[in-house]
């Protein structure tokens, strides 16, 4: 392995000299794919020297109070000026400045930006005027709002700032910054933050779960494959610029944290900001725009933080019941096809929700594998006894579920088509296009596809009304609605520029399909991948997005629990990932082979996971016939109606987490430090969670393995697979956990947990062949 590192190394140097060149300086992968994906992060735009906060008011007064709501809000001018926020019963600190620190900066910058099948590179060039130092010259509180006004100045600068503070609940103060100059286009804020602060959230992020120490951009994407993985991130940028993604690549865009010191921020702004989180002792947030709005959090436990939020936020309805059935069955190839595994299924017991038709529309074979005909009828020549199938899955009480997305792609050359919706809404005026009036097309692998404009009422009324019509017809039940974070920052929009809409698009995709869905009526839901600020309020079930079928940390099995329990902190309550992961690759580059597929083991271990998940829904993936299926074998069948009738067994679990969802934004799937915020051991185990407050879940994450070490937390805990008791302080122990016997503990005193032990004998044995 050594000796093909340097090779590689050699390779890349000689290959692409100006982005390697600090290669021998620092030999770290990370920053090299910082410097291919996101320059702009490095700007630097602190200038720290400058950056004084000066009080101005009269000497004889040493500090100011204002009493909001909840919050009491004091400027100290001495020994140094400062503001900072107490929760006023507690008088626990929730929010501070530096003292002798401005908060508030502006300036002024440049950013361009290129754009490769949805993954983006974006550079900000620092201009002059710069605004870095601050004065604070009134302290004035009127009908309930705190008003702080002062100048800001630097380099070719000087304006007058006001920044206003307003209690929106007892959980919520807002806050807002308005500057003078309409000019300055950048907008800071900046304030206190403890070396050991961890900060969890910002929407779906797969890497890591605390972004302490690190620049988090809050722009949505596409995720990438692969994300860090070396070498293949670099061989596959080679062939698909940017494709690969980089760790803080996500399709969420969610400017909103809460930290283990029980203090949470969230921006109300769409526009792209950079959370920096890299000082020990500061946040500095920079948005790409003049002024900015968001709101500080208030609550004495995360779990109370994330309820503040999700009042802003909204919150999850509970999953139709025909959901928490089974599995809900992911097969394409038409009705032949479909009806043979549909039987298949029946015949090996496994219970199922819905038989999800990815490809009803048609599908299409391109150099990325399999892909959909973004044009959105029923295809007869795949499916033409259409109403016959649904009629049997109907039969039997299971649901029919298809896929859809914001695009729409030029269906003339499609044999059979009725319909070419693109034709169509290109006529209309209904699609992005670019400034020479051109459909804004972007490259999708093997085919274009242009986004319908969101903006536009006109068009989402019409793709509504369209969608609604078709899907009451085929009698869909449920979608993937995927896709959405594409849309290209010199787009032209009707009623948008889609600088400060890109972010927003994804909240509108979402607030789209809920409309269909309700027209529908009550048990039609549909799973989407991303989020932005209102996103939890508007969508039925999240799913984490296109995982590579691997085991890793950067775009695996891990990445998917990272992912859930990230955003599950903002607000994405209901989220759960495919079974087996989506993406597999096998070709050669520079003499290199990229080889990933599937195989039983990832199959089983993930499905073995989803059985304590808001859903339990697998994917052929984009290479159906390369990689493993739960149909490939007897062992793999076996195995995944087992995980299926475990998933049915916890319905009313499930039902009662929801409700509790609806009611106060916990998520189902939940990081440890929800409930022990207190025990530092809970950061050493990132892949483990709880299901709700009652089910430890330690997933298997590493092949080839029968024995898993657990993180116990305090209290008394059953191991569900072997029924041994321990009790726990806060320990690791190691149990038995080959396929068919999960490392999944509940509560002693759980009443679920109980119920599921007495109940399993009745689902087979817990180990299969």
């Amino acid at each position: 392995m050594g000796s093909f590192k340097i090779c590689l190394m050699s390779i890349l140097i000689l290959v692409t000299p100006k982005v390697f060149g600090q290669v021998e300086r620092e030999a770290n992968w990370e920053s090299i794919i910082k410097r291919i994906n996101y320059r702009m992060l490095n700007v630097d735009w602190r200038q720290s020297s400058a950056l004084q906060l000066k009080a101005p008011l009269s000497s004889k007064t040493t500090a100011h109070r204002a009493v909001l709501g909840a919050f009491e809000v004091n400027l100290v001018t001495e020994p140094k000026v400062a503001l900072y926020v107490q929760d006023l019963a507690s008088e626990r600190v929730i929010w501070g400045t530096r003292p002798g620190h401005s908060f508030i900066r502006a300036g002024v910058g440049n950013a361009s930006f290129s754009q490769y099948r949805g993954s983006f590179t974006i550079k900000d060039e620092k201009k002059t005027p710069q605004c870095m130092a601050q004065s604070v010259d009134d302290f004035a509180q009127k009908e309930g709002v705190l008003e702080i006004r002062g100048r800001l100045w630097g380099k070719k600068c000087d304006t007058g700032y006001v920044f206003r503070l307003e209690a929106q609940s007892e959980g919520r103060l807002a806050f807002e910054i308005r500057l003078s100059d309409q000019s300055l286009n950048r907008t800071f804020f900046v304030y206190a933050s403890e070396p050991d602060e961890a900060f969890l959230g910002f929407g779906e992020q797969f890497t890591h779960i605390n972004l302490k120490g690190r620049k988090v951009p809050i722009f949505a994407q596409e995720q990438g494959h692969l994300r860090g993985l070396m070498p293949y991130t670099w061989l596959l940028n080679r062939i698909s610029p940017g494709s690969a993604g980089a760790w803080f690549s996500t399709y969420t865009a969610v400017p909103q944290y809460i930290t283990n010191k029980n203090r949470g921020l969230f921006l109300e702004d769409y526009e792209f900001s950079l959370f920096d989180l890299k000082g020990k002792h500061e946040v500095a947030i920079r948005i790409f725009k003049n002024g900015m709005k968001g709101q500080i959090l208030n609550g004495d436990s995360p779990l109370k933080l994330i309820e503040a939020y999700t009042e802003v936020s909204g919150r999850m309805k509970p999953l139709p019941d025909y959901l928490h059935k089974g599995a809900v069955v992911g097969v394409m190839g038409g009705s032949e096809r479909v009806r043979m595994l549909y039987q298949r299924l029946k015949v090996n017991r496994v219970p199922v929700s819905a038989m999800w038709l990815q490809d009803w529309v048609g599908k299409r074979d391109t150099g990325l594998g399999i892909r959909m005909w973004w044009n959105w009828e029923l295809d007869r020549n795949s499916y033409p006894d259409w109403e016959e199938l649904v009629g049997e899955f109907s039969d039997d009480d299971v649901a029919t579920l298809g896929y859809i997305n914001p695009f729409l792609s030029d269906a003339s050359t499609k044999e059979g088509v009725q319909t070419n919706l693109f034709a169509l809404a290109k006529e209309k005026g209904y699609l992005t296009t670019f400034s020479d009036g051109s459909p804004a097309e972007i490259d999708s692998g093997g085919f274009t596809g242009t986004l319908v404009d969101l903006s536009n009422d006109e068009a989402r009324a019409w793709l509504k009304d369209y969608l609604v019509k078709t899907f009451r017809e085929l009698k869909i039940k449920g979608w993937m609605a995927d896709f959405g974070e594409a849309l290209p920052l010199d787009a032209k929009l009707k009623n948008a520029e889609a600088s400060s809409f890109h972010n927003r698009y994804l909240e509108e995709w979402s607030r789209l399909n809920g409309e269909v869905a309700f027209e529908l009526g009550d048990e039609a839901s549909y799973f989407i991948r991303n989020a932005s600020l209102k996103s939890p309020g508007l969508t039925s079930l999240f799913w984490a997005g296109d995982q590579m079928v691997t085991w890793d940390e950067h775009d695996g099995l891990k990445s998917a629990i990272t992912g859930i329990l990230s955003g599950g902190i903002s607000g994405m309550a209901i989220n759960h990932s495919d079974i087996g992961g989506l993406i597999s690759m096998k070709r050669k580059v520079l003499n290199f082979e990229i080889d990933f597929t599937r195989d039983q083991e990832l199959l089983l271990r993930w499905a073995e996971m989803n059985a304590f998940s808001p859903v339990y829904r697998n994917h052929e993936g984009n290479n159906p016939k390369k990689n493993h299926q739960f149909y490939s074998d007897h062992r793999t069948f076996k195995g995944f109606a087992y995980y299926a009738r475990l998933f049915s067994l916890l319905y009313d679990y499930r039902k009662m987490l929801m409700e509790e969802a609806y009611a106060t934004g916990a998520p189902l799937m939940r990081h440890l430090f929800l409930h022990y915020p207190d025990d530092p051991n809970i950061w050493q185990v990132p892949y483990q969670y709880l299901f709700g407050e009652d089910f430890l879940v330690a997933p298997v994450t590493e092949p080839s393995v029968t024995k898993w070490s657990v993180y116990l937390p305090k209290g008394e805990w059953v191991h569900l697979a072997s029924e041994t008791h321990y009790s726990s302080e806060g320990r690791t122990i190691e149990v038995d956990a080959p396929i068919g016997y999960p490392a999944v503990f509940y509560r002693k005193d759980s009443p679920y947990g109980q119920e599921l032990q007495r109940r399993l004998p009745s689902i087979g044995p817990i180990r299969f062949p």
